[in-house]
């Protein structure tokens, strides 16, 4: 049996591997595998994408063979017990003779939790669950998945960006560069991690953004939302935006109200241009209401969505209670001339258990609200 420390060093591997299916795998969780014989490490596996291998029969195959008497397998989360796109990893499990299983984490679906180690002790299999430590990293790393099974619905990040005096903007209606270098390529990385992002018409027209996740070695695209009651980005005096003429636009949907719909011009560019337009409710101010967003996300059959929109859009889904997870990125600038736009304010929005990152010098703080 493996002690402590070096438990812990194979648990930090498996969530190496699992990595690998950083914002591919939704709407399953990230995992990772490894096999051990005789303190060394034979194989090693990951889930990349939703309906193919289980990191554990990944494992298995990267084998090629039958795990030699006395092999251990760590897997950073439970194995599966049910029939889904592929079969239970349990049964690969007991297949392969494995009878040492470490787990950094339970299943966290509650009709499942338990279920797939249950099966497996009975088989004869001793399992292991990890430390509190690595289970608690263990399931951090799948929050968006956890979410998903614990709450029954999509999970909706916020992310803004702060100076030290809580503004969003130098002046409001431009953009500002707040953040620096290595910020702004951790904001690249979630946003390759999920699988949605969504802006309100106000920074569609001051940035124009692309909205898409660009690293150095691709340039990927989410599904678009634009929250646009009333289709001012559509509007005849408005160029045409990145988000609509792009090599992505077919990823872009519009949310409007019936308001936007009677503007017959801004529904006929948008057919000009193939994007889609969306009717959701409005409040009794013409705008869309706040869960408009979580409509859309089970519309589209998306699991999470990260949103970037300014401390408008902002306030409007933190006051109606529809942000579960928080960004909050801090610059040491101070944005002080009269024409700085604040942010949405957050002292009434704790972050539960917070991680926090230093990126040079900004920082990133976020969790759950």
């Amino acid at each position: 049996m493996p002690d402590y420390e070096e438990t812990e060093v194979h648990f930090g591997r498996t969530l190496e591997l699992a990595k690998k299916g950083w914002g591919n795998t939704h709407p399953n969780p990230m995992v990772g595998a490894i096999i051990v014989e005789a303190g060394e490490v034979v194989a090693e596996g990951y889930h990349p994408r939703a309906g193919s291998a289980h990191a554990e029969v990944d494992a298995f195959s990267k084998l090629g063979r039958r795990p030699n008497n006395g092999a251990t397998m760590f897997v950073s989360l439970e194995p599966c017990s049910t029939h889904g796109r592929t079969p239970p990893c349990v049964d690969a499990i007991l297949r392969s003779g494995i009878k040492n299983l470490f787990v950094g984490s339970l299943d966290p679906n509650p009709e499942h939790a338990g279920r797939g180690i249950k099966i497996l002790e009975e088989a004869g299999v001793l399992v292991h669950l990890g430390s509190k430590k690595m289970q608690a990293k263990a399931t951090r790393l799948n929050f968006i998945f956890n979410h998903n099974m614990l709450k029954g619905r999509p999970l909706i990040a916020l992310k803004m960006a702060e100076t030290q005096n809580g503004m969003v903007a130098q002046n409001s209606g431009a953009p500002s560069r707040i953040t620096e270098v290595e910020a702004r390529a951790n904001m690249m990385l979630w946003r390759r991690f999920f699988p949605a992002i969504c802006v309100g018409a106000g920074t569609v027209l001051s940035d124009d953004p692309c909205l898409t996740s660009r690293t150095p070695t691709e340039t990927w695209c989410p599904l678009r939302i634009i929250i646009d009651s009333k289709l001012v980005t559509l509007g005849t005096l408005v160029p045409d935006r990145n988000v609509y003429s792009d090599e992505f636009a077919v990823r872009t949907i519009i949310l409007t109200t019936s308001s936007g719909l009677s503007q017959q011009d801004c529904v006929s560019r948008a057919k000009e241009l193939g994007v889609r337009l969306v009717e959701v409710e409005e409040d009794e101010t013409g705008r869309a209401k706040p869960d408009a967003l979580r409509f859309a996300l089970n519309q589209f059959k998306m699991n999470a969505v990260y949103c970037e929109g300014g401390p408008t859009l902002a306030r409007s889904l933190l006051g109606s209670g529809n942000v579960d997870y928080l960004f909050k990125y801090r610059s040491p600038k101070i944005f002080d001339n009269e024409q700085a736009l604040p942010g949405p304010g957050f002292e009434d929005f704790p972050i539960n258990a917070p991680i926090e990152q230093k990126l040079g010098d900004d920082l990133l703080i976020h969790g759950f609200l």
